[in-house]
């Protein structure tokens, strides 16, 4: 299974535009202390939380994986196995904008996704350390071999 680099490139696809276009907006606005309107300051900038909430569930995946006590491989710093990212995505998008509301009947999708998510992430330290060999390695062949004649498997002698 090969390990590419996960970051918050890979949380935006699990992101719809328009939350992404809010996240944008609002993720840099300041309330005063006084109350009134919120205002964006001219330095704001709302991707470095995404970046941020990348590297810590990046770091949350990799410890989980080298909890798994019979792996003996890790992949670069900075990557996960491919079969990872879709559940480290969907914990970095909760990360980033939570379970907010979105249009009636999609929220209960989402929670579930997310509980999927996290019961994924707990299994990985308990998973066969051959699915995070890059390459995997061919299985073993037994030197026991029993032909079979005639393509019935019935036949066995």
């Amino acid at each position: 299974m090969p390990w590419t680099t996960f970051n918050a490139a890979v949380i935006k696809t699990r992101i719809s535009a328009r939350e992404l276009a809010i996240y944008q907006e609002t993720a840099v606005k300041e309330w005063p202390e006084g109350g009134g309107e919120a205002e964006v300051p001219d330095d704001a900038v709302a991707d470095e939380r995404i970046d941020a909430i990348a590297s810590q569930v990046l770091a949350r995946f990799r410890g989980q994986i080298l909890a798994n006590s019979r792996l003996s491989y890790m992949g670069a710093d900075g990557t996960l196995p491919d079969f990872c990212h879709e559940a480290a995505a969907i914990i970095g998008r909760v990360g980033l904008l939570g379970l907010n509301p979105v249009p009636e009947g999609m929220t209960d999708p989402r929670v579930k996704e997310y509980q999927d998510a996290l019961a994924f992430l707990k299994s990985l330290s308990s998973l066969s350390p051959a699915v995070f060999l890059e390459t995997p390695t061919p299985p073993e062949t037994s030197s026991t071999v029993c032909p079979d004649y005639g393509g019935e498997g019935r036949l066995q002698f």
